[in-house]
Order: structure tokens, then C-alpha cells, then sequence
């Protein structure tokens, strides 16, 4: 079908409007519906529907929209299963063997294909009885009934769908020899339309975005965040991820509406099933809502990417979320806590506690836009902040208890403590109790690099005459 045709002829030759206008039908169906709506002969012409899939692959590469690229190649695995499914057993098997991806035998009615194979085309499909210890392995042999290789294939051909190759050496040269230059030509001929899909994919993610409501995206963990971007990006998250989300979510009273709204922006999001879903582990339907899991969990499911310096400290996501509110605490409170984890008494300091707060007041978090810049040894001697660069000496991240006195329970509070240089001199810090700004500093001392802080010098009394001055940080200075 392909032979004599020339690129530039497939897309600007009227001869090829039909192909070109199928292209484009199959790509907004596929964004905005989930499904490919191309019908075959008599309607449209078979070489239109081949030529029309061949210059849709062009336009997504085009569109270099990853999400986009994303629902498409989950519809067109849909596409490709039902027709697949209409397929005879023996041709069932040469269509599979002829896409070159995995290799598979027919045998006694049953499929066969090596184990390597199988892990490989499996290897994102989490629910279920998808894991090998599962299907049971014959001498390196997996054997699949029709349906369950039906099913594998659409994950097959999604995952390849995914990965837009170069463009061929042909096409780089009647463009000049560049992948920009097939970008603009296409994107000239097809620019309202690109546009329009575009828009399609973000107008999904803004507005799931948008029903989150004030949920903080900053002071969510980074196994909330990660798996979030990924959804955002059109990835099918497996099970434990979506569970994870939505009893996160629900954890912190977003209501279900706002949950299922969320998961729209994954390539196979069907609404009913979604509804049912969320409304189940949240409670709505089954009266029992479902708690977070553990970070213990997270990791031995796989949806936690890797710990920072906070999660090491805390066992549970939403422990996080909470500790990273911290900020949110009033003047009179959060001065409580960051002296009584600078202090760091076991028994409850009353006349300590008493005593620094008369002095000092409360700590002041603000300041003035126009922070005079001086060094860190000029600084210590002022009673104003300072903008200052040094080097971070120390850090260590722990969790402070003590006993409050007439009631029975502990504080708990997870502080950051840290030192900063500036040539030989050091300095101590009052500790943290702010990880928005510890998780920054933390990072400063990883990689021995210069920051730049807002910082306030102020006097601690520990007892004992134990008067020392000390710097709280009060911000980061942000690079300009």
C-alpha cells in the first residue's frame, strides 16, 4: 500500500485527504473518547485506514505530547484486541509471531511462548494472576489459553505504541536531515488540529486538577507525587498505586467526586467502574473506609520511588503530610515546639520553655522584602535577618518526645537539626521543625553545595547559664 508513495505527496496530495482526514479522526476520538471511531469498508477505503494509522503516528510525533501519546496507544491496543479476538487460532498466532515482539506456539489448544517473553509483555500488568509464580513454568514454557494471550497482546502492542521510534533515515533527508524539520512540516500542514488535541489532553488534566480542591501538592509525600505526575503524564497505574491514591485522598477528606475526577486522566479510565471503585475503598458504598497503607506497604508493593530524609523518619504517608503542615501551626505554637526540640529535655522544660518565650517572644517568620546581604560572622551580631551563603555542616533528622505535663500523651516532634560554615567559622542553628525548608537545607548538605538563607540570630537559654546565640532559618532565598 505504501509502495511509490512519497511523504510529501501523503500529506499535501488531495489525492490522500481521506487518509489524512482518518488520521486525524482516529487521534481525537482517541483523546477524547478512549476508542478508535474508524469504520472499515464499504464506508471508508482499506488503504485510507492503513495510510490514515501510518500518518497519525507522523502527527503524534509531531505533537510531542507523551500523555497524548499515551491514550492513543491504549486505544489503539483496544482497537487491535477485538479484532484479534475474531482472528482463527493458527492466525491468531502468525499475527502475533509477525509483530516480532514475543513469539508464541499453538499446541492442544493451548499458546505457548518462552518465559522471557511472557515477563517481558507482562511486566506492567500488576493485578490478578499476572506475576509468573502464577501461570506455573514448564521447562522455561508459559502456557496461555486464548483469552489471557488476547489480553497480553494489547498489553503488548500498548507498550510498543508508546515508544515513538526515530524518524527513518529517508525522511530526515527530504527534510533537510533533521527530526525538527519533519516536525514543522507536519505540524504546518496539521497545526490547528495538533492544537486542538493538545488541548483535549490538558483540558482532562487541568480540570482533574482543579477538583482536588485544597488539597497541597507540597506537602504530600513523594510516593503521592511521583504516582500522581504519572497519571498526569497518561500512565496506567497498577492497582496498589490507584489504591494508594484514593485512600490518601480520601484520608484527608476529598470527597470521592473530586478522587474519581482524578483518575480521568488515565488512558483506560471508564467512569462507572472508576465510581464503583473509589466509592467502595472511601466508604461511600460499603460503609467502611479504607485506611492508607503503611509506608512498610508502599515499598513492598512498589509504589514508593525511594525515600527522603523525612520519610526515613515517619512510618506512615499521611504522618508526612501532617508533619509538613507544620508550617501552617500558629506563632505561639510552632515557638513551643522549636524550643522544645532545641532545648531537647526529656521531662516536660516549663521554666525554660517560660523563660525564652518572655525573652524572645515568639519567632518571627517574616521579613522585610529589601534583607540587607552579609556574611554569616556579621550577621550572628544583628537583631535583624540577614541574607546569607554558606555551607551546610551538619544535618541530622529525628524524632523528639516529651511527656506534656497533666496529660497523657507525648509531643512528638520531628525536627531537623544542622549546623552552617562559612570558612572556618560554624555556627549553630536552632533546629527545624519545617521541612518544606529542612528538606532544602538537607539537600545543601548531600551535595556540598553553597544556600542562600533569610536568617534571624536569637538568644537560647538551655539552663545552667547555658546562654548561647543561635541562627533560625527563616526561608530559602530562591535563585532569580
Amino acid at each position: 500500500m505504501l509502495e511509490g508513495i512519497d511523504l510529501q505527496s501523503l500529506l499535501e496530495d488531495y489525492f490522500y485527504a481521506e487518509a489524512r482526514a482518518l488520521a486525524i479522526t482516529r487521534l481525537e476520538t482517541s483523546a477524547s473518547l478512549g476508542i478508535i471511531d474508524v469504520e472499515g469498508p464499504p464506508t471508508n477505503d482499506e488503504t485510507d485506514i492503513v495510510l490514515g494509522y501510518l500518518i497519525s503516528r507522523l502527527v503524534l510525533a509531531a505533537a510531542d505530547n507523551q500523555a497524548l501519546v499515551n491514550y492513543v496507544a491504549l486505544s489503539e491496543a483496544l482497537r487491535a484486541e477485538r479484532f484479534l479476538s475474531s482472528e482463527t487460532d493458527e492466525d491468531l498466532v502468525n499475527i502475533v509471531n509477525n509483530l516480532g515482539i514475543i513469539s508464541v506456539e499453538f499446541r492442544n489448544d493451548i499458546f505457548n511462548l518462552n518465559f522471557i517473553d511472557y515477563v517481558k509483555a507482562a511486566s506492567k500488568l500488576r493485578e490478578g494472576n499476572w506475576k509468573l509464580a502464577n501461570r506455573g513454568v514448564s521447562e522455561g514454557i508459559v502456557s496461555l489459553e486464548r483469552p489471557v494471550l488476547i489480553r497480553l497482546m494489547r498489553e503488548v502492542i500498548r507498550q510498543h505504541l508508546e515508544e515513538l521510534p526515530e524518524a527513518p533515515t529517508e525522511i530526515k533527508d527530504q527534510f533537510e536531515g533533521t527530526l525538527d524539520d519533519l516536525k514543522s512540516k507536519i505540524s504546518k500542514t496539521f497545526t490547528e488540529r495538533i492544537g486542538g488535541l493538545n488541548h483535549v489532553v490538558n483540558e482532562r488534566q487541568a480540570e482533574a486538577m482543579k477538583e482536588l480542591g485544597r488539597f497541597d501538592l507540597a506537602k504530600a509525600p513523594p510516593c503521592f507525587n511521583l504516582n500522581l505526575i504519572d497519571l498526569q503524564a497518561g500512565v496506567n497505574l497498577p492497582h496498589p498505586s490507584r489504591f494508594f491514591i484514593t485512600t490518601f485522598l480520601s484520608s484527608l477528606n476529598q470527597d470521592s467526586e473530586s478522587v474519581m475526577r482524578l483518575f480521568a486522566t488515565a488512558p483506560d479510565f471508564k467512569e462507572s467502574f472508576t465510581r464503583y471503585q473509589v466509592e467502595h475503598i472511601s466508604g461511600k458504598t460499603s460503609g467502611t473506609q479504607y485506611s492508607a497503607p503503611k509506608c512498610d506497604t508502599l515499598v513492598s508493593t512498589g509504589v514508593c520511588p525511594g525515600p527522603n530524609t523525612l520519610c526515613r523518619l515517619i512510618k506512615h504517608p499521611l504522618s508526612y503530610y501532617r508533619v509538613m503542615a507544620e508550617s501552617e501551626k500558629s506563632s505561639t505554637v510552632r515557638t513551643e515546639r522549636i524550643l522544645l526540640a532545641t532545648l531537647n529535655k526529656e521531662e516536660y522544660p516549663s521554666k525554660l520553655l517560660e523563660e525564652n518565650t518572655e525573652k524572645i517572644g515568639k519567632f518571627d517568620f517574616s521579613y522585610p522584602s529589601n534583607v540587607a546581604e552579609r556574611k554569616a560572622s556579621a550577621a550572628i551580631n544583628e537583631n535583624e535577618c540577614s541574607k546569607i551563603k554558606a555551607k551546610i555542616n551538619y544535618f541530622r533528622g529525628n524524632v523528639y518526645s516529651v511527656d506534656l505535663p497533666n496529660e497523657e500523651r507525648k509531643a512528638w516532634i520531628t525536627k531537623a537539626s544542622f549546623n552552617l560554615k562559612e570558612g572556618n567559622n560554624e555556627f549553630e542553628c536552632i533546629p527545624l521543625t519545617d521541612w518544606k525548608l529542612a528538606l532544602s537545607i538537607e539537600e545543601a548538605f548531600r551535595k556540598s553545595k553553597d544556600i542562600d538563607l533569610i536568617v534571624k540570630p536569637y538568644e537560647i537559654n538551655f539552663g545552667d547559664n547555658d546562654v548561647r546565640k543561635l541562627f533560625l532559618a527563616v526561608d530559602l532565598v530562591e535563585a532569580s
